[in-house]
């Protein structure tokens, strides 16, 4: 999968994403794509909408484990990288529901950017 297919795949799950993707320099690398993604999954955490955002980590694994290189490192250096930040005012119990709709490799890769040593 490529992300002109993944967008596709995100307006399923949000519909008012079609909006964002509207604009063509948005839709014009995966980098854009994933971009627009998270931002919607950063307002669906700071809203609480539980039901929506499952729904969206479960796409964004779906994405991850069938999408194209490309895809998966925009997902690597944009989700993953800004997870930590989009959850660190969550109560424990919310970011740990969070954290349990992550794939296995997605909460990998997490790891080793969080606690990865810069030395």
């Amino acid at each position: 999968m490529n992300h002109t297919e993944a967008v596709t795949e995100i307006i399923k799950i949000i519909p008012e994403t079609q909006e964002d993707f509207k604009e063509s320099y948005k839709t014009k690398s995966p980098f854009m794509v994933i971009s627009v993604f998270a931002k919607q999954i950063k307002r669906l955490i700071k809203e609480n909408d539980q039901k929506i955002l499952i729904k969206s980590i479960m796409k964004m694994n779906m994405l991850y484990s069938e999408g194209d290189l490309a895809l998966k490192n925009a997902i690597e250096n944009i989700f993953v990288y800004s997870l930590d930040s989009f959850t660190f005012c969550c109560e424990p119990t919310y970011k740990k529901l969070i954290f349990s709709k992550m794939s296995p490799h997605l909460q990998e890769n997490y790891f080793q950017q969080v606690y990865k040593s810069g030395i």
